[in-house]
């Protein structure tokens, strides 16, 4: 009996000392640590050998320097949701794996509250205190203000549209959430629910109002370019200031115009939501387009059956929609995302995930895999901004959450500094009581065939890259 019991401890035994060989205790610790979501989270990169232990280099900084307060703090504050999931899942590893080291991820934030001064102050706070190398940013006006500081420092920021790129400043990099492209898109979304020319014996007429600020006026000027190439005559295009309170003119003034569709292009969160109410109570029977659209607040002013009806496109999509599958690496960041943050989690936000928890970390993660593969040339250092950004030029596509990317942007900004990836269109879905993804489509092909009408006209509202200072 004793020795059948020896014999049954031994292979176990046996086996255990096996796998401390193979690998070590730290490493297993770590691997053991990740659950499936985070593994999965951590598919995109292309080499960070969980499991395997390497030396610990320097922590690495990264910053968040975006409206945390105020109108425009619905596209800063939940970002940082994302951006820290993806850095904890990395650290959990032992850190990012560079160039034969694991170097730990940190993130430092600032609330520049969509303030050209904030923004400066907050860049140089994260740079010259917390020696950061990338910052995950809205962009506009500060990146404006930050740009020459930043270029200085050879700092990444990642601002969330392309068009604060241009060749004099070589670490402004975009495209994390297909802005202007998806704006552009909504006129043929637009075209697509909306009877034809033909059908109603004129053309189809198109409005546009938005904040008066830099980022608007330059994704605007896209938007507007797009509808004209798509047939649309033009009956409205004017920005309202940014201390607007009372929304019920400017929604007279357009509807005034008789548009069929009306745009609220990159209407801060705060304000989409008063003009869609505004939208509601003066009966406006049209398409109604915008860049990102927040139904969990929105429905606390209209109906579900208004935004339906008018169809409600943006993009922005959610991470639990159906659409992407129940094994994707959207559902797993959407139950890592719920465990952490949702209803009654540890650091319950007291709201669901939107499209802006997800859309910071869209260029976090392929400045990792950057890093990973220029460090490859640089063994033992962590790689330069230069090295990394042309490590991504030359790759023919990298993960995104979106989708497939690539680097573009010269055409359109001058400088190959944004990614290209598919672009999620969302209709308001009744049943679902929120935004659903109806279409992902290809941007390039496209465009090619509408940029010399595009271009025109985003030259003839000076908004072009040639032309702004």
């Amino acid at each position: 009996m004793k020795r059948k019991r020896l014999q049954v401890l031994g292979v176990p035994i046996f086996l255990i000392a096996v796998l401390l060989i193979a690998f070590p205790a730290k490493a297993i610790s770590g691997a053991a640590a990740l659950t499936q979501d985070e593994r999965v989270l951590l598919s995109h990169l292309p080499d960070q050998q969980i499991g395997k232990e390497y030396p610990q280099g320097e922590t690495i900084n990264v910053g968040f320097l975006a409206a945390l307060s105020g109108p425009d703090a619905g596209w800063g504050l939940p970002g940082l949701t994302g951006n820290q999931i993806w850095i904890d899942t990395v650290n959990k590893t032992g850190g990012l794996l560079v160039g034969g080291k694991r170097y730990p991820l940190k993130m430092y934030t600032f609330d520049d509250e969509a303030n050209a001064s904030k923004a400066l102050q907050g860049a140089r706070q994260l740079v010259l205190e917390h020696d950061v190398k990338f910052i995950s940013a809205i962009g506009g006006d500060p990146a404006n203000a930050t740009a020459p500081f930043l270029t200085k420092h050879k700092v990444i920021y990642a601002s969330l549209v392309p068009t604060d790129m241009n060749p004099k400043r070589p670490y402004v990099v975009a495209g994390g959430d297909v802005t202007p492209q998806c704006n552009m898109f909504n006129a043929l979304m637009a075209k697509m629910v909306l009877p034809s020319e033909k059908e109603l014996g004129r053309p189809l007429k198109y409005a546009l109002t938005t904040q008066d600020d830099i980022m608007s006026r330059q994704v605007g000027a896209w938007e507007i370019g797009a509808a004209i190439a798509m047939g649309f005559d033009i009956v409205y295009e004017k920005f309202f200031s940014v201390d607007t309170t009372d929304f019920a003119p400017i929604v007279t003034a357009m509807m005034a115009t008789k548009p069929d569709v009306i745009s609220l292009c990159e209407a801060w969160p705060e304000y989409q939501t008063l003009l869609w109410e505004q939208l509601y109570l003066q009966g406006y029977k049209g398409v109604v387009v915008q860049n990102y659209a927040d139904w969990e607040t929105n429905l606390t002013k209209i109906p579900p059956e208004y935004p339906a009806a008018r169809h409600a496109i943006d993009s922005f999509p959610l991470m639990d929609d159906p659409w992407w599958g129940a094994y994707s690496w959207q559902a797993s960041f959407t139950r890592l995302w719920n465990a952490r943050y949702g209803p009654g989690a540890p650091e319950d936000v007291h709201r669901r995930m939107t499209g802006i928890d997800w859309d910071h970390v869209v260029w976090l993660i392929p400045w990792c895999i950057g890093a990973q593969v220029a460090g490859k040339d640089t063994p033992g250092k962590w790689p330069s901004n230069d090295a990394i950004l042309a490590a991504l030029r030359k790759m023919p596509s990298f993960p995104t959450i979106l989708g497939p990317g690539h680097m573009s942007g010269k055409e359109m900004f001058g400088i190959q500094n944004m990614i290209e990836q598919p672009v999620p269109m969302n209709m308001f879905d009744l049943k679902a009581k929120d935004k659903r993804i109806v279409a992902h489509l290809n941007f390039e092909p496209w465009f090619k065939a509408i940029k010399p009408v595009v271009m025109k006209a985003v030259k003839d509202r000076g908004q072009y890259y040639t032309q702004r200072k």
